[in-house]
């Protein structure tokens, strides 16, 4: 299919939000709310959003010191893989698959995860079959004294948004007999964003961008002597942000994304980051899928 921008405006803020973004947060993107769940209801039957699907921010929800991590991986069997580590790794949230050019330059498999024993599950990773090549990252470390306490409608609440990700505050304001205002505020303090870390549930939707023939998002490896709050300055009029803040792939490529609406703007990118004294593309890697892994999630809400 085509997508609109204010079709990808509604998915980035659902990657963000879920079903629940505020009024603020629609009008910021030009988007009322009926044509907000319209819009997502129509990707849903293109089979560009896959499923909504919650889970669980590991941290407060579990309280303690954990790692949150990544992993970039080269294979020729990237489901496989995806799939032994889903297995053994405890939790792990989304795995991203790639197409790359040239091949077998940048990752063809990403996968995120929180871990309580970070070392010794790295170790774990580099004894999967399959993997060709691939590096493991820190992104970010949390302490929480205690977990999130949480009263027994709140695990209720929690319980049901797991069990049915698609629901909305009326059709959940329904099936736990509250009214939407209860639900709101509840949501209000249980749903993680940007502004508040400490929230234990994400409801996020899974995306096949495949399916969209004018837009996709792309990585670009590029090799440069510049520092990456050089880079940043000299492309965020371009839209173009560092991934992993900048961390070199290979010891070699820094990696930048954006979103690109079809094959001439990718040129555009390309050239624009080639005229950049001291920067090479080596490649592109373009996200064909992002999966969302939950099959850890029901057993931490009973």
């Amino acid at each position: 299919m085509n997508l609109e921008r204010l079709d990808l405006a509604a998915l980035r803020l659902a990657e963000r939000r879920g079903w629940f973004p505020t009024e603020a947060e629609l009008a910021e993107v030009q988007l009322g709310r009926d044509e907000f769940g319209l819009r997502l209801r129509r990707l849903k039957e293109a089979a560009v959003i896959k499923g909504f699907h919650a889970t669980l921010v590991v941290p407060p929800f579990l309280g303690g010191d954990w790692v949150w991590g990544a992993v970039l991986i080269q294979t020729g069997r990237p489901l496989n893989v995806a799939s032994a580590l889903m297995a053994k790794l405890p939790f792990v949230t989304e795995a991203i698959f790639n197409s790359g050019l040239p091949e077998k330059l940048g990752p063809s498999l990403a996968l995120l995860f929180y871990s309580r024993d970070f070392d010794n599950q790295a170790r774990f990773i580099q004894s999967v079959t399959g993997i060709e090549y691939h590096e493991v990252y820190r992104v970010a470390e949390y302490s929480f004294p205690m977990a999130m306490p949480l009263s027994s409608d709140e695990r209720l609440l929690v319980r049901h948004v797991v069990k049915n990700p698609d629901a909305d505050i009326a059709a959940i304001g329904s099936a736990l007999g509250r009214d939407e205002k209860w639900v709101r505020v509840k949501l209000d303090r249980l749903l993680w964003n940007e502004m508040n870390r400490s929230g234990v549930l994400r409801v996020q939707p899974e995306l096949d961008w495949s399916r969209v023939e004018n837009f996709g998002h792309f990585h670009f490896l590029v090799e440069t002597g510049h520092r990456p709050e050089q880079l940043v300055r000299l492309t965020s009029e371009q839209g173009l942000s560092l991934v992993l803040g900048g961390r070199m792939f290979r010891s070699r490529y820094v990696q930048m994304e954006a979103d690109v609406w079809g094959v001439s703007e990718l040129m555009d990118r390309v050239t624009f980051l080639s005229q950049i004294a001291g920067v090479r593309v080596a490649g592109v890697v373009w996200n064909r899928q992002a999966t969302v892994n939950t099959g850890w999630v029901a057993k931490l809400v009973e």
